[in-house]
């Protein structure tokens, strides 16, 4: 007890380690001011878009293949398109949800219109015999895209809730926010934190810390507990800065958005506090495991900038898989993304179907054993020793 106490005031009085906190914590406190000062495309200009879009195929396409059965359907349906992006264009730009306030039965529902389109899309493309098929297919988003939006708006429809007009919403800036976090940061902080826990012990000569009789294992996997506690408290304390922020200055969106994630058969949409709450869990088991490599290989190696190179590098393991294809879905490293695994980008890019996020903690698990097992064979070379600090004797 009293070497965990003291480790921990040694961690926490080391001015490496304030500064690191403190600029983590700046930046992820300050993280909403950043963000908003991108440009992103507004749902209001992607409607615009796409009625300008099908107004340009009714000029394109020849008008006399818009005769028989065939062809009168298609112009239906495309006349019928653009008056609902017409419609979803003027409920977005009053910006009071669903629709708008005594206009009803005029622009009818968002959400409703959406279903609706995006079934006319589908029936477009089932339209392979029209002599203009390519030119109005390619205005089209893939079925795969369609049936995603379809189960977004079911989603929607289902929970009662609004469509979100503001991209800078406080729930929108969370969710880029934690995945940013799950990411490269997680990697970068990790090893910065983590580089020289051991390192000031050998180049320093800390006595004090050498000549207590305790396993180094021990030590290890207290340090790494303790940067993962200070990790913790930095990112947790700094995200609701920036939340809070952002409930000040912009709308509060919903934390019961719907937010896309890759399930195995197919994608689904969960409420956004329960995708955070999967991205959070996973960062965390994933930070520790970081933390646990990072110090074990500031004893091994001692040389910090070193440290720095192969921790950070393993956030770019996964990219190898697109090149080669994965032996195997249980793979460890397909893994160390995990936001990229809940929305189903690993599984898009490696090609590899299996990559679902329940299979994070099995992968987690099995780095966590070869972890211990590696640096538990490594430290029992070291002779711990026992016979503490001798009184210097005067001739």
């Amino acid at each position: 007890m009293n070497l965990s106490k003291w480790n921990w005031k040694r961690l926490i009085r080391d001015w490496k380690t304030r500064i690191l906190c403190v600029a983590f914590f700046l930046f992820l406190g300050t993280f909403s001011l950043l963000y908003r000062q991108q440009n992103l495309p507004l749902p209001l200009d992607e409607m615009r878009s796409r009625y300008e879009v099908t107004q340009q195929l009714f000029n394109i396409i020849p008008e006399r293949e818009f005769q028989g059965e065939m062809g009168e359907e298609i112009y239906t349906l495309l006349a019928r398109q653009q008056r609902l992006y017409g419609m979803q264009r003027f409920i977005l730009s009053e910006q009071e949800g669903n629709t708008v306030e005594n206009l009803e039965k005029v622009v009818a529902n968002y959400v409703d219109n959406g279903l609706e389109i995006a079934e006319n899309q589908l029936r477009l493309w089932e339209m392979t015999d029209f002599p203009s098929y390519r030119v109005m297919s390619g205005t089209l988003p893939e079925k795969q895209e369609i049936e995603r939006e379809l189960s977004f708006l079911t989603y929607l429809k289902q929970h009662d809730l609004d469509i979100e007009w503001n991209p800078f919403s406080a729930s929108h800036i969370l969710q880029q926010e934690l995945e940013l976090i799950a990411g490269i940061l997680l990697f970068l902080f990790a090893a910065l934190l983590g580089a020289d826990r051991f390192t000031q012990d050998q180049t320093k000569n800390w006595s004090v810390t050498q000549g207590i009789p305790v396993p180094w294992k021990k030590q290890w996997h207290q340090r790494a507990f303790h940067l993962w506690i200070l990790m913790w408290g930095v990112i947790l304390s700094g995200s609701a800065v920036s939340y809070v922020s952002s409930l000040i200055r912009e709308t509060p969106g919903s934390l019961s958005y719907p937010v896309s994630i890759y399930m195995g058969n197919g994608f689904g949409h969960i409420a956004l506090w329960q995708y955070a709450t999967l991205l959070i869990i996973g960062a965390m088991s994933l930070s520790m495991l970081l933390l646990l490599l990072t110090t074990g290989l500031s004893w091994m190696i001692r040389n910090i900038y070193l440290t720095l190179a192969l921790v950070v590098s393993l956030y770019y393991v996964p990219f190898i898989w697109q090149t080669i294809r994965p032996f195997s879905s249980f793979q460890p490293s397909l893994y160390l993304h995990v936001g990229d695994v809940l929305k189903g980008i690993s599984m898009e890019l490696t090609g590899a179907t299996g990559i679902v996020f329940w299979k994070i903690p099995l992968a987690f698990l099995l780095l966590w054993a070869l972890l211990e097992a590696a640096f538990g064979r490594v430290f029992d070379f070291i002779p711990t020793q026992t016979i503490g600090l001798k009184r210097r004797e005067t001739a």
